[in-house]
């Protein structure tokens, strides 16, 4: 395939790739990297976690985040998920799968690329998260997920469907845009999501990514929240956050973020799942 003039001297291009990124130690992965279709994982040259991926998910060196197809993501999220089950396998069971895209989202490589993080205890937001949805459920005896579903289905942030997943704009967003795709069968983790499921997360982000560039949005985070298998005491969902981020030039976050926090946000959720329900 012809490289862009841009992307010469990528280290994530994949003439360059095998010279210019590490591989895992042999009883991790015995080819030194885990390839799922297209995509390829390999350990991040600086950890921030015990046990730290790159998920370069397309050998393209494509930036518009109109360009990415479904397989794609799908290949993505399915090594990321095999990274985090040699992790699990090796006393380090919680992971996190994060997305940066482009500089304004705080990447420092271009070529598009998931990193997962795994360790011995869970994020801080994963932690909070879980203690919440505990506390939740405990008030009420029913999922915070189901109610969630339950009433935004047929609110105006809802935004669609796809195979296993639900999509709406939550009512508080933390970002400009997000998005919350919310798996519908009772399941905490990536390890354990069928390939049918797979798939419909990766449609998914597919399409509200599609929808964000008609927004005129080219730079996104996203994170995958998930548990190892057998957690969650039965009240954590499986669910991915995305949002758009600023045009600017490096990240967005300043005082009122930093030091309030508050975010700015200029665009209400249910204008903008209104703009987003077209694509589904």
């Amino acid at each position: 395939m012809p490289v862009p003039e841009a992307a010469k001297g990528c280290p994530f291009c994949p003439e360059n790739l095998e010279i210019s990124t590490p591989a895992f130690a042999p009883d991790f992965c015995q080819s030194g990297r885990i390839r799922v279709g297209r995509a390829v994982a390999f350990p991040n040259m600086y950890p921030l976690s015990s046990m730290h991926s790159v998920v370069v998910f397309t050998p393209e060196h494509k930036l518009g985040i109109n360009a990415y197809s479904p397989e794609e993501f799908a290949d993505g999220i399915a090594a990321s998920a095999a990274f985090a089950r040699a992790a699990d396998e090796r006393g380090c069971p919680f992971h996190f799968l994060g997305w940066n895209h482009l500089g304004q989202a705080g990447a420092s490589i271009l070529h598009p690329h998931f990193q997962v993080i795994a360790g011995k205890s869970p994020v801080s937001s994963l932690k909070e998260c879980l203690a919440s949805c505990i506390s939740y459920r405990a008030k009420g005896s029913r999922s915070f997920w189901d109610d969630l579903l339950e009433s935004e289905v047929s609110s105006p942030r809802y935004v669609g469907k796809t195979r296993g997943f639900t999509w709406v704009a939550p009512w508080a967003p933390t970002g400009a845009c997000e998005v919350i795709g919310v798996l519908e069968e009772d399941s905490t983790s990536l390890l354990g999501l069928e390939r049918e499921s797979v798939l419909g997360l990766a449609e998914g982000i597919s399409r509200i990514l599609r929808g964000y560039w008609a927004l005129g949005i080219r730079s996104v985070t996203m994170g995958v929240f998930s548990l190892p298998p057998g957690h969650g005491d039965g009240a954590f969902r499986l669910h991915a956050r995305i949002m758009g981020r600023s045009r600017r030039i490096g990240c967005d976050r300043a005082f009122l973020e930093l030091y309030g926090s508050e975010v700015g946000l200029t665009e209400f959720p249910e204008e903008y799942a209104a703009a987003l329900r077209g694509f589904f």
